[in-house]
């Protein structure tokens, strides 16, 4: 990811301004449902980190893949940084999905096939991190492959509603009221930017951190034995 501390500032600020605007549109200016009421817009937030989640793991393959095929610094670098995002938003769907569970289930958990699956998803993808953390010399090329495991796992998550009816809605995005669903889009379109404004920082965060880690072997094989 090429330098360029100006477009990674403008991004980072429309993610801002356009995140802020979702928000304030999702509260104030979107139709109130008519069952769920109020607990309902947590929808805004809710579907758009699941899917950012998902949109991590095609991005974590291909870095896993290009890394195991060419060994290269810059395809893991990629795959970490997809696999840390896929835990982030992970966790935000987790998070927001029991709270409006509560108010349409009466309990903050069920195990649904939807909400099993992205729990193991996202246990997989933590897993990853910890294997390429203390798992020695092999551990980038394990934790690519084991990642590799959590492409299967999304994929399952994606297509889990339309096969089994579980307790978890299905997708409803085209019947939404249109004050609705222009918030929906426009608080899609606020973690898509923070999406990428993420991504570009921690990739280069990654860049910085190899260059670090070269100059202190190199500091060590130039010392004297």
């Amino acid at each position: 990811m090429k330098k360029n501390p100006i477009a990674l500032s403008l991004l980072s600020v429309s993610a801002a301004a356009v995140l802020a605007v979702g928000a304030w549109m999702a509260f104030f200016y979107a139709a109130e449902e008519a069952k769920m009421g109020f607990v309902q817009k947590i929808f805004y937030f809710h579907v758009p980190s699941a899917w950012m989640m998902l949109l991590s793991v095609p991005l974590m393959a291909v870095g896993a893949v290009g890394y195991l095929r060419t060994r290269r610094p810059a395809f893991d670098r990629l795959a970490d940084s997809a696999v840390e995002l896929a835990i982030l938003f992970g966790a935000l769907a987790l998070i927001t999905g029991p709270l409006w569970g509560r108010k349409a289930w009466g309990v903050y958990w069920v195990w649904d096939v939807r909400l099993t699956s992205s729990l193991v998803l996202v246990l997989t993808l933590v897993a990853c991190k910890i294997v390429r953390s203390y798992a020695g010399p092999s551990a980038r090329q394990v934790g690519a492959a084991l990642s590799l495991l959590a492409v299967l796992n999304a994929v399952f998550v994606w297509v889990s509603v339309d096969i089994w009816r579980g307790t978890h809605p299905p997708k409803l995005v085209q019947t939404l009221e249109p004050s609705m669903k222009l918030t929906f889009w426009i608080c899609v379109l606020g973690f898509h930017l923070a999406y990428g404004s993420l991504l570009w920082t921690r990739l280069r965060l990654a860049r910085l951190e190899d260059d670090l880690e070269a100059l202190e072997i190199e500091r060590l094989e130039e010392q004297p034995t």
